[in-house]
């Protein structure tokens, strides 16, 4: 099977809905593209913290009956109500619950989103640091690392030559972030380690965002289509200039 047919049916792998056949086949799979097994993997991960959230919801006693009186309280008004100003009423009030689970809705999810990207990016990272995970394509030569993407991405990642300003390009990889491919260029200051993450943007371009987690620093900005983001324990004074040097390259 190829990646493009692996695809659709990674959810329904996840699900148990593919029958034995069709589990063999993407099993098979996965065992040999790294790519759709990295995507496969954050599927799971982002399965497993929803399900640790214990989003489920125990309504209070009494809640019910509350509820019940309140309904015939109001029926009670509705009998008194002109039927015109009834439906404008009904009109108002079901503007008023879409405008709500609108601004309290989006904001929640998109906070969320935020959260699980920040996460799955930090994860990425850590996984580089262990022995021999740290590149795809060794190089300190930016002209041989760029190339070797070429066929992987459907972009062409940066890989500017920072040497002179002491930030040395240790080479790149390839990460599936927010299950859709994802350039991962290494760069090293002193002994701390720098990915910088490359991938298409969805058309917003945010102002330079930074994030804190576990004694991580990650740094995101948007440009000309595409989305950066900058992990590093380097110290942020450092970290922003090395985003600097590479918005300005």
């Amino acid at each position: 099977m190829t990646c493009r047919e692996v695809e659709p049916l990674l959810d329904a792998r996840l699900d148990d809905e593919l029958d034995i056949t069709g589990v063999t086949a993407v099993d098979q799979h996965l065992s040999e593209c790294r790519v759709c097994h990295s995507q496969y993997t954050a599927l799971q991960r982002l399965h497993e913290e929803i399900a640790a959230a214990d989003l489920a919801y125990i309504p209070p006693r009494g809640l019910e009956q509350k509820l019940a009186a309140a309904l015939q309280r109001d029926r009670k008004s509705v009998l008194s109500f002109p039927s015109g100003m009834w439906r404008m009423v009904s009109i108002g009030a079901v503007a008023a619950v879409a405008a709500m689970v609108f601004f309290l809705y989006i904001p929640a999810r998109t906070t969320l989103e935020a959260d699980h990207l920040t996460t799955e990016i930090l994860d990425s990272h850590l996984r580089s640091l262990q022995p021999n995970h740290s590149v795809d394509i060794p190089s300190s030569d930016q002209h041989t690392v760029k190339p070797w993407f070429q066929g992987k991405t459907s972009f062409s990642p940066p890989t500017p030559d920072l040497t002179n300003q002491g930030f040395i390009l240790v080479g790149g990889r390839l990460e599936v972030i927010h299950q859709q491919p994802a350039a991962a260029i290494v760069y090293k200051r002193r002994q701390h380690v720098i990915s910088l993450y490359v991938s298409p943007s969805d058309g917003s371009a945010p102002k330079m965002e930074l994030r804190d987690a576990h004694g991580y620093h990650l740094l995101h900005w948007s440009r000309s289509g595409m989305n950066y983001w900058a992990v590093s324990d380097l110290n942020t004074t450092e970290l922003r200039e090395f985003a600097d040097l590479v918005r300005g390259s």
